[in-house]
């Protein structure tokens, strides 16, 4: 019998997926970074417009969900239709079994499958572990390699953003 399980999320999966995100937060050292609840998530992920897809690594052992892959398609004005995986995460003491890597596997394939030339994703400077496993796969580090940094704006920002005359 396989020790784990990958499968399409659901939304009944929501609650583990919320866990798992508070979990991930925790590693990342960002406890009160996420601020969704699990009816934004159910609602996001399998409402009448889909912001994210996902996959679930479920324990046939624990009877429960131990990791998560959630990502979203998006468009490169390079290359056209790429995936950008948003976060993958993997209890530690479910790690260096092989969850992580099929979880990226069909993060890869679901890509593959709607012919995406790009899978894009961000990882903590400090995250050496990863950093090395995601290069063992031949993953580019776009900042080291290309000069890439990520940015963001916040919805204050956004808003006020909006706001903004411009004067041609």
């Amino acid at each position: 019998m396989n020790r784990f399980t990958i499968r399409k999320a659901i939304k009944e999966d929501c609650e583990s997926i919320h866990r798992l995100i508070q979990e991930l937060a925790d590693y990342e050292k960002m406890p009160n970074g996420p601020q969704l609840d699990v009816k934004a998530l159910e609602k996001d992920g399998f409402g009448i417009r889909p912001f994210f897809e996902a996959f679930v690594a479920y324990s046939n052992e624990l009877n429960q969900i131990v990791g998560f892959a959630l990502y979203f398609f998006t468009y490169s004005t390079w290359q056209g239709k790429s995936l950008y995986m948003e976060d993958i995460y993997v209890q530690p003491q479910q790690r260096r079994k092989g969850v992580g890597l099929s979880l990226l596997r069909s993060v890869s394939q679901a890509a593959l499958a709607e012919n995406c030339l790009r899978l894009n994703f961000s990882v903590l400077n400090w995250n050496l572990p990863s950093i090395e496993f995601y290069k063992s796969l031949g993953a580019l580090n776009l900042t080291e390699k290309e000069g890439w940094h990520c940015f963001r704006m916040n919805r204050c920002e956004m808003e006020q953003l909006a706001k903004r005359e411009v004067y041609i």
